[in-house]
């Protein structure tokens, strides 16, 4: 199928989105990793990214079956190396990890966007000080 804009397979891709992407999409959206926003299905030059973060120049790609063959591994790897040349991360995930240990993806996702947006990890708050009439017993 011929699509008559960038932006109309864009759109096709999001109705047609896999499981895996429904389901990191629900946990990137509105701003839940790092306060950072993400755009789904987001056209950066001759590719269209699963989700992109464009404060932190970070792609995160949901990798199914077709990534995992001869032909998939070396499209990925021109396609992440081009991205790489634009300042852009790549985080790859497989479906497989996004729905069965979804908290390390989410976790692995936290890490890289704290340091691409030069966040540090609050301190954990002091502990109090005893009241003053515990201090001389």
């Amino acid at each position: 199928m011929r699509w008559q804009t960038p932006d109309d397979f864009s759109k096709h891709l999001r109705r047609a989105s896999t499981p895996a992407e429904c389901l990191l999409w629900q946990l990137v959206r509105n701003r839940q990793r790092c306060h950072a926003k993400f755009r789904r299905q987001h056209k950066l030059g001759y590719y269209v990214l699963d989700f992109y973060c464009p404060e932190a120049k970070l792609a995160v790609e949901c990798d199914g079956l077709p990534h995992f063959t001869p032909e998939g591994f070396e499209k990925d790897r021109v396609r992440t190396q081009w991205l790489n040349g634009q300042g852009v991360e790549v985080m790859r995930f497989t479906s497989n990890e996004i729905e069965n240990d979804t908290q390390r993806v989410l976790f692995e996702i936290d890490v890289v966007l704290k340091r691409l947006l030069k966040q540090d990890t609050p301190p954990h708050p002091p502990t109090p000080s005893p009241p003053e009439e515990e201090k001389g017993r």
